[in-house]
């Protein structure tokens, strides 16, 4: 029956764990992992264990130690890790705006703001010693030079290796591919390893919510029995589910087709020079177009009505535009095509149903 069984909670533990462990920690140069089920949760696990490595191994005080994140990052609602994100009327709500989870320098209360490496700077500078970890998405994939991100991202990590400090990657949203290498940092040099990574979406294809967090034996050591452990981890589909969209990654070269969908994007959108477009970011299959004065949910709402799906990205005057690795060349300019009829013509439409999220 053991056999059949395909949801098994962590009361059972399956035969394939250990083996798909192993492969994992192998592929990706790390010595244990841990999962979760969602990336809020894996977010959430790997400033646990980031915290814990800086209470017992660097003998920070409880009531001083800091984890701190990024501005413009998401990292999910949780209660352990909101505080990562910008400050919101939302969060204060909840009464969850602490001050040992935080993305502020605690002595000018200045956002650590995204591609402000002298931000970062002063502030690890005067407050490393109780910061117990950073934690970022590398790339953001919103600037207009990607390079500009990759300097930030490498600066970031460079100074935490100078002070001392945990590195965290999350790599839930732009890792498996996504940026034309399996993991965004690896566009910041071979040399870069940060000291945890949580990745999840992609690496499942898609199929089953599952994410996984990778680090060094010193820092996962600190890990022990039942503190990390969640209703779903590591379930057979899940296990399943990774190694095959791994495979396919490899089998069908996915990391190459997407740097050729984000290259023949950027030729493509380059060439509209369209009046309503600020500029497009984009590296490798990930994109976001950034508008002048025009309501990103209206676009999103009219692109629907047409036949392609695209994400109103939240607090920005933008689009996401995640194109599937697997897409054709085809497919692609169907899509695209549909996106600029959208922009031609929106201003002849009155109100579009679903312009107004929650209304419709």
């Amino acid at each position: 029956q053991l056999d059949k069984a395909h949801l098994l909670n962590i009361c059972a533990y399956n035969a394939g764990w250990g083996p798909f462990g192993e492969m994992m920690c192998k592929r990706f140069g790390y010595d244990k992992i841990t999962t979760a089920t969602s990336g809020t949760e894996s977010a959430d696990v790997a400033c646990r264990i980031a915290r814990k490595h800086g209470l017992v191994r660097r003998k920070i005080s409880a009531d001083k130690l800091k984890i701190v994140g990024v501005g413009s990052s998401y990292h999910g609602p949780g209660t352990g890790i909101w505080g990562l994100m910008d400050r919101s009327e939302q969060r204060s709500s909840y009464g969850l705006d602490w001050t040992s989870v935080l993305n502020f320098n605690p002595t000018t209360n200045s956002t650590l703001e995204y591609l402000d490496l002298e931000a970062m700077r002063v502030c690890l500078e005067k407050h490393h010693q109780t910061v117990a970890a950073v934690i970022m998405e590398c790339l953001h994939g919103t600037s207009r030079s990607s390079e500009d991100e990759i300097l930030y991202a490498r600066g970031v990590y460079d100074l935490c290796k100078k002070y001392g400090v945990l590195f965290i990657a999350d790599e839930v949203r732009q890792g498996a591919g996504k940026t034309g290498k399996l993991l965004s940092f690896y566009h910041c040099g071979e040399d870069m390893k940060p000291d945890i990574v949580n990745m999840g979406k992609s690496i499942t294809g898609g199929w089953y919510p599952q994410t996984f967090i990778l680090g060094t034996k010193d820092i996962m050591s600190l890990v022990g029995p039942n503190e990390c452990g969640y209703t779903f981890s590591h379930t057979l589909p899940a296990l399943t589910a990774a190694t095959s969209a791994l495979g396919v990654i490899d089998n069908e070269n996915l990391l190459e087709r997407a740097a050729q969908i984000g290259k023949k994007w950027r030729a493509i959108a380059s060439r509209w020079n369209h009046p309503k477009i600020d500029y497009v970011s984009s590296i490798g299959a990930d994109s976001n177009m950034f508008f002048h004065d025009l309501q990103r949910q209206r676009v999103a709402a009219l692109c629907m009505f047409k036949g392609l799906f695209v994400n109103a990205t939240p607090g920005k005057k933008a689009i996401r535009l995640s194109f599937a690795m697997t897409m054709t060349d085809e497919e692609l300019e169907r899509g695209v095509a549909i996106l600029k009829e959208a922009l031609d013509t929106i201003d002849t439409y009155g109100h579009i149903p679903g312009e107004v999220f929650g209304q419709d």
